[in-house]
């Protein structure tokens, strides 16, 4: 999209995942949306346990956020890190020991396009492309799933986000979340 590499420069991944959805709505009030992402990460899809920021906020270089999820039946814990941010535009993050992802607004007209891209694997390929093939073929029942599960995400924000969502304010890192007292 635009003028974005895809995947993200210098990154040789095994697997893409890329979804999107035409959303009412601006750039801005997409990234008002995804800076509160740790407050409504769990209304955004019923496999969204918790989400907190650890260090810093969602669209701040450097910051690391963590999010529990189930993917393919099984609980995950993710720690995300914001690398670059174009706000308006796109958010670039690395999913450690996983991968790299980014959210980009695209502007069409009255409505934006959201894409949501995941880029899982390694700097390199593990052994060559026949393994890769193999790797996503044993996989795949899982890929699906997270497949899936993006579209999904892309559907409930639209849903969110045209009905009218206002930001809610954001807790005081002090006091004990939901999330703080899941752990």
């Amino acid at each position: 999209m635009g003028d974005y590499p895809c995947p993200p420069e210098g990154v040789s991944t095994l697997i893409t995942l890329r979804d999107s959805i035409r959303i009412r709505a601006t750039p801005e009030q997409l990234f008002k949306w995804l800076e509160s992402m740790p407050q409504e990460y769990v209304s955004w899809h019923p496999d969204h346990v918790a989400c907190r920021a650890l260090k810093g906020s969602m669209l701040q270089v450097g910051s690391e956020v963590e999010c529990q999820e189930y993917l393919h039946g099984k609980l995950h814990s993710m720690r995300f890190r914001p690398m670059r941010v174009d706000p308006g535009r796109r958010m670039e993050y690395e999913i450690i020991a996983l991968g790299k992802g980014a959210f980009e607004a695209v502007p069409k007209d009255e409505e934006i396009e959201f894409v949501a891209e995941l880029h899982l694997g390694s700097n390199t390929p593990i052994v060559g492309r026949l393994i890769d093939a193999a790797l996503r073929a044993f996989f795949s029942r899982r890929l699906e799933a997270m497949r899936q599960h993006t579209l999904e995400e892309g559907q409930n924000l639209k849903r969110i986000i045209e009905s009218g969502w206002k930001p809610r304010a954001i807790p005081d890192p002090a006091t004990k979340s939901a999330y703080n007292r899941s752990l």
